[in-house]
């Protein structure tokens, strides 16, 4: 009984398709365009593994502070955080910049129990000349409080496509 309701709205799903087929003429699609010229090099989204992991999104407001949003996963629930990173200096590696960034996170677990941190961290990271990547590798020691004040470590590995 159930298949053969099933191929009945099949049929009803799939004729009206090829009989309108004939009156079908092509239509103007309307575009959308974006403009991204104010994001020129200073956003970047992508995703990072590690504590925690999630999609990161990053946005540079001038050349030596960003800031940073994660949406991701905490080990028993949901994870919200941000940070604000500091270059303190490019390590050039033959003729490479590698900026060396450190600043304040905190972070928002929502699970089983509801936490919150706030860590020093500091990153490396690297731009890819030929293609529009970034990649960073993040840590450092903070304080989980809610339930009492414990110690606490971040470290990510991050790749992020910069606009």
């Amino acid at each position: 009984m159930k298949r053969r309701v099933l191929i009945i709205l099949m049929i009803c799903l799939v004729l009206p398709v090829f009989g309108q087929n004939k009156k079908m003429e092509d239509k103007e699609i309307k575009e959308i365009n974006l403009n991204t010229e104010s994001l020129e090099g200073r956003a970047k989204a992508g995703v990072a593994l590690g504590y925690p992991s999630g999609l990161v999104f990053g946005y540079r407001l001038a050349n030596y502070l960003e800031i940073n949003a994660l949406v991701g996963s905490f080990y028993d629930g949901f994870t919200l955080g941000g940070n604000m990173m500091f270059t303190l200096v490019d390590v050039m590696i033959k003729d490479q910049p590698f900026p060396l960034s450190a600043g304040p996170q905190l972070y928002v677990n929502l699970g089983d129990d509801f936490n919150m941190s706030a860590l020093g961290i500091v990153r490396w990271e690297y731009d890819f000349k030929e293609v529009p990547l970034n990649l960073y590798i993040e840590g450092g020691p903070g304080l989980s409080f809610m339930d009492g004040i414990d110690f606490v470590w971040s470290s990510a590995l991050g790749v992020r496509y910069v606009f």
